[in-house]
């Protein structure tokens, strides 16, 4: 009974975090969810795979306007919840 109740508090010390890091997204291909406005004029949304959930971001580019279903990559995290992102 002994050995149960340890192998059981050893098991509940594996719990997993959890939380989609926006670093990884860094090179991902995605796709654009809302237009993204050109020239970091504003911002759009992208839906990409993070960390096996789909996840949206805020997101801008430095290029050209970028329509609703244009694919994309992630070439750089601006902050917490916007990413900049560039024609695939």
């Amino acid at each position: 009974l002994y050995a149960v109740a340890m192998i059981m508090k050893s098991l509940a010390g594996l719990k997993a975090d959890g939380t989609a890091r926006v670093e990884r997204a860094v090179g991902l291909a995605s796709t654009v969810y809302l237009r993204i406005p050109g020239a970091k004029a504003g911002q759009g949304k992208i839906s990409l795979m993070l960390q096996n959930r789909t996840v949206e971001y805020q997101a801008m580019t430095a290029g050209s306007e970028l329509p609703t279903g244009t694919q994309v990559k992630v070439v750089a995290v601006i902050n917490s919840d916007t990413v900049e992102v560039e024609a695939a």
